[in-house]
């Protein structure tokens, strides 16, 4: 039963590692593909970090304050 639960938060990890990295295009391109014509349907923010991204900086940062 763990196991499975462990499965379920990598699964919600990569997604949202990939949501956040490539969502808004994967978003607008099957829109237009649908529309056939180039639409923007989600805009993309200047700089994103997913969760992933949080947890490596947080590491940078400790290792960083060890090293002093």
């Amino acid at each position: 039963m763990l196991r499975y639960i462990l499965y379920i938060a990598v699964v919600f990890i990569v997604a949202d590692h990939v949501y956040t990295h490539w969502g808004p295009e994967i978003i607008n391109w099957v829109a237009s593909n649908f529309l056939g014509r180039e639409v923007v349907v989600v805009e993309e923010a200047p700089y994103r970090e997913s969760l992933i991204d949080k947890v490596i900086k947080g590491i940078k940062e400790r290792i960083e304050d060890v090293r002093r």
